[in-house]
């Protein structure tokens, strides 16, 4: 028995399958099985019932659990308290959503590879949704995405709040004065896709305000959207900060809008089962170098 057939333990019983494992470690799934029937001979017990596909945890392997993941906490604590935290090395599976892709992630990532020279960061930018499925399967490490972020089984850290606001082409003539939303009901909105955050929050704003969108165009990607609001396709709520010159071109115009949106709040987020210091020092400079105002901190 060793480090390696418990982590590999640990891995099925989270994300419930072999090949789900594998996928996680960058292995074979026959390596996989092979670390298990060395660690079933090691211990002289079944861990696993294996019925066509399906992997079921028998008795003795849900006892083994709190021992294998006691275990490794207890490696990880080894190597934080006597190795040099300054040397971490291998591959984290970071998922980023766009507003933070088109801010500050790339002095994220320099500032990374800067430090920590052995890591290797892989990017997976996606909507918000598409981005929780893949932490939850285990197919990413960590998450910059927004909230809400809450879970006991979830290690939390905010990263700031960013406003959206309400833009426009001159092009669509809009009349220049206060709006409220049954004033944006006729207008087509284009915004990211039922998969993000964003859309939500639209469809609960309109919702609240007793109004209802005749039309939403959606797409999966903030650039796009804002390249066919430019092209006077309809209205979308855009952050200021990233398309500033786009309004100071008179290519959008800010719209006056009432009531406002609630800044969108932004969280690093991983699970706490894999709480390391190399994840806490990640979550560390994504609060350093986040661009988003702290302000008075998260929305409740």
């Amino acid at each position: 028995m060793n480090i390696q057939h418990l982590e590999t333990f640990a891995w099925i019983v989270r994300l419930g399958s072999f090949s789900a494992a594998a996928r996680k470690l960058d292995t074979s799934q026959p390596a996989v099985s092979m670390r298990m029937r060395e660690l079933e001979r090691s211990l002289g017990v079944k861990l696993f019932e294996r019925e066509g596909r399906a992997t079921r945890v028998t008795p003795k392997g849900r006892a083994f659990v709190d021992y294998a993941e006691r275990i490794l906490a207890l490696s990880r604590e080894a190597e934080e308290r006597i190795g040099d935290g300054n040397t971490f090395s291998g591959r984290v599976r970071l998922g980023v959503t766009e507003t933070i892709a088109l801010t500050w992630l790339p002095r994220l990532v320099a500032t990374l590879n800067e430090e920590f020279p052995a890591m290797m960061v892989d990017l997976d930018i996606d909507l918000t949704h598409g981005l929780w499925r893949k932490l939850r399967a285990g197919d990413l490490d960590m998450a910059l995405l927004p909230g809400p972020a809450y879970g006991s089984d979830l290690v939390t850290e905010f990263l700031g709040a960013i406003l959206y606001t309400w833009m426009a082409s001159p092009k669509r003539h809009i009349t220049p004065g206060r709006l409220v939303p049954a004033d944006l009901e006729a207008q087509p909105v284009i915004t990211l896709a039922t998969d993000s955050n964003l859309h939500e929050v639209i469809e609960q704003w309109f919702s609240s305000n007793r109004a209802i969108p005749h039309r939403i165009d959606a797409c999966n990607s903030l650039g796009v959207v804002a390249a066919l609001t430019v092209a006077g396709l309809g209205v979308s709520l855009l952050p200021p900060g990233i398309f500033r010159r786009e309004v100071e071109q008179g290519d959008l115009v800010v719209l006056d809008v009432e009531p406002e949106l609630d800044p969108l709040d932004f969280w690093v987020v991983y699970p706490r089962a894999r709480d390391s210091a190399l994840h806490r020092a990640i979550a560390e400079r994504s609060r350093e170098i986040s661009s988003f105002d702290m302000g008075a901190g998260p929305a409740t």
